[in-house]
């Protein structure tokens, strides 16, 4: 399923709102909003840069934005700010290097794909383990994750997954003491039966252990009931961070078949640059980063439809 994109500015919104945020009564009431001088304060790139060094025509101005992501949890505001003017394509940071590990930027890419899934899908968790002899071949792992997934949408066509390695010491058998893989997926558009019946003789074939002990306990398919249930697995799982052997290099997440993962509608709202400073303040607030400059904008996780209604909210009362 394609992500589908939007750019839309708000308007014709009735006077009276309800903020989402805050004490509601039943039924809902209307909230009057007062803002201190310190709350309107906001520090913008332009504060930063020495346009006398720069030039005046080197950069240009940019309107605040918010980028939503309707129906899912993923929100990213921007304030007014200045950005590079005619800056040529492919000019960034540079071929990156070998991936090892799991750093901090890839495990926030990891959350911010799976925040930008719709909310009201249910994936699968699914735990993949190798038997006690196991491949030291790290290339090895690559190949049966990508071979899985394979035969994964050749069953079941429409279903995409996000897969991520993990690593613990054994602490038994053969390679006691050694560092093996596992690996972590959440599986979208199959069901939980469907995936009971086939991941657990598709994996044993895959890894061709032979050993029958591995195809009783060597994958583990489980039913996640709510949103909060996939938080709880991307933060105990998913998202950790753990050992990672010298022999892996590259990636310690992917996605196959990303076009079937139901990613929610992504719009970008205009602002004016009060409305930018108001909804990164808020954001601010619910991470909990007084104190901190943020002047290229911020992103985080929160029910997108709420961060819209409290848009609403503060055009209601401009």
């Amino acid at each position: 399923m394609k992500q589908r994109s939007e750019r839309v500015l708000l308007s014709g919104l009735s006077t009276s709102h309800t903020s989402p945020f805050g004490g509601k009564g039943p039924g809902g009431r209307e909230v009057k909003v007062t803002l201190t001088r310190s709350e309107k304060e906001f520090i913008r790139m332009a504060d930063v840069l020495d346009h006398s060094r720069l030039g005046a025509s080197y950069y240009e101005k940019k309107e605040a934005e918010i980028e939503l992501y309707l129906g899912g949890s993923l929100v990213r505001a921007r304030p007014e700010r200045l950005v590079k003017r005619n800056a040529e394509p492919g000019t960034g940071g540079g071929k990156r290097g070998i991936v090892t590990g799991f750093s901090g930027a890839s495990r926030k890419r990891l959350m911010r794909v799976i925040a930008s899934v719709e909310r009201s899908e249910r994936p699968v968790f699914v735990t993949l383990t190798y038997p006690d002899e196991f491949d030291l071949d790290a290339s090895k792992w690559k190949r049966d994750i990508d071979v899985l997934g394979k035969r994964l949408v050749r069953k079941l066509s429409g279903a995409g997954l996000v897969w991520r390695i993990e690593f613990k010491r054994r602490k038994s058998g053969k390679n006691k003491g050694r560092v093996a893989p596992h690996f972590h997926l959440l599986i979208y558009n199959a069901s939980y039966r469907e995936l009971r019946d086939f991941i657990p003789d598709a994996w044993f074939s895959v890894v061709g252990s032979g050993s029958g002990d591995h195809l009783e306990a060597g994958t583990r398919v489980e039913k996640i009931w709510s949103f909060g249930g996939i938080m709880r697995y991307v933060g105990k799982y998913i998202t950790k961070v753990d050992e990672f052997p010298a022999e892996w290099t590259g990636r310690a997440w992917g996605i196959i078949r990303k076009e079937n993962l139901p990613f929610a509608v992504k719009v970008v709202i205009s602002l004016s640059e009060e409305e930018g400073k108001k909804l990164i303040r808020l954001g601010r607030k619910m991470l909990k980063l007084n104190g901190k400059t943020l002047v290229h904008g911020l992103t985080w996780i929160v029910n997108a439809e709420r961060v819209l209604d409290y848009l609403e909210f503060l055009r209601g009362f401009t």
